[in-house]
């Protein structure tokens, strides 16, 4: 007969395995997500995920937990929860409060992710999930703390002070001061967060080696208009980061989300000698900028051929206007059949390469 230890390690084996098919299916969802199909989208995921939540629920509510687990359980539980809290909210989110339903949900997929990366020692089924794929056969040798580091490393987040707005960190678990670390400054979208949009980088830096630096806007966008309010808070962190930690400063790079995608281009455009290069995605290029001054700069635009927010038509006049202010290096993807949603594989599969082809930055002698 199984030990009440054996059943509560079985059980909980079985429904992490059940939670990652979740976590790739909402992820999968909120990189293809379009308003003008919400019904069919909601009826998608009630067909993949099902009563899922529902089991779990019945299944741990008689599980008896061996009393070295119980920290452990309070927090699965937890975690549960939120992700239990994204699919109500995605599922019964109606037609003229979608929005609403659907920042809950984001933002309560977002919390339930946080809670397991926290257990994913524990949780052997959930591990690939925070890899790339190619790198998940270096787990040990990338959570392995360097020996004579000091520094926090994993994930941070940072109150707002009278010098910047709140902002999120992640530095890899294996960060060695020895060596210098490449940083992308991630920027969410209008309404969003940095603390949300951060994990849309995770699995690319945890295995690539990249420190992320995720600010929030000090409003509830980007200051556009008046781009210097929200880069001089940004530097701010920037400064106290690489106070922190060994940062190649000639490899910081910058990407964003829609609003974040619109800022990446004032930040970059604004302080063109700081980085090696930027990939604004889904963004608009705001015309007020200085641009003779920043023509080294590196850009990757990637806009969808579908988004119903900004319409392509102004990405493709994005790399007209940048080439024929004779920006060098100005590359473009378009995808046919995206629309206006989050970027987990974009920035993998797109953004990533860009970044590791591109060379220190270009004013470095400067």
């Amino acid at each position: 007969m199984a030990s009440v230890a054996d059943h509560y390690h079985e059980t909980t084996t079985r429904q992490a395995e059940q939670i990652l098919g979740f976590l790739r299916t909402f992820e999968a969802l909120q990189e293809q997500i379009h308003l003008a199909k919400i019904p069919q989208h909601q009826a998608e995921l009630v067909e993949q995920v099902g009563d899922l939540f529902t089991d779990l629920n019945a299944q741990n509510e008689g599980l008896e937990v061996p009393p070295e687990r119980a920290a452990f359980h309070k927090t699965w539980l937890e975690a549960l929860e939120q992700l239990e809290d994204a699919y109500t909210s995605f599922r019964t989110g109606s037609a003229h409060n979608f929005i609403v339903a659907y920042m809950q949900s984001r933002r309560a997929f977002s919390l339930g992710k946080y809670l397991l990366y926290g257990l994913r020692a524990e949780l052997p089924p959930i591990q690939p999930y925070w890899f790339l794929p190619d790198d998940f056969s270096r787990r040990t040798e990338l959570e392995t703390s360097a020996p004579d580091n000091t520094a926090q490393t994993g994930m941070m987040h940072r109150k707002q002070t009278n010098k910047h707005a709140e902002y999120s960190l992640y530095v890899p678990e294996n960060y060695d001061p020895t060596k210098r670390w490449p940083l992308v400054i991630t920027l969410h979208g209008g309404h969003g967060r940095g603390d949300d949009y951060l994990l849309t980088w995770l699995r690319t830096a945890k295995s690539r080696g990249f420190i992320l630096l995720s600010p929030k806007s000090l409003g509830q966008t980007w200051s556009i208009q008046q781009p210097g309010l929200d880069v001089r808070s940004i530097l701010s962190m920037l400064e106290t980061v690489m106070d922190e930690y060994t940062v190649n400063t000639n490899r910081i790079l910058v990407s964003g989300l829609s609003d974040g995608g619109t800022f990446s281009y004032a930040l970059g455009i604004s302080c063109s000698k700081l980085f090696a290069g930027i990939a604004p995605i889904a963004g608009v290029l705001p015309p007020w900028l200085d641009y003779k001054q920043a023509t080294a700069l590196p850009i990757f635009i990637v806009h969808g051929a579908k988004d119903f927010i900004f319409p392509v038509s102004s990405a493709r006049m994005a790399r007209e206007f940048l080439e024929g202010q004779d920006f060098a290096h100005v590359s473009y993807t378009e995808l046919p059949d995206w629309g206006h949603a989050y970027t987990y594989s974009i920035n993998e599969t797109l953004v990533l390469p860009w970044f590791e082809q591109l060379p220190d930055r270009l004013h470095a002698a400067d």
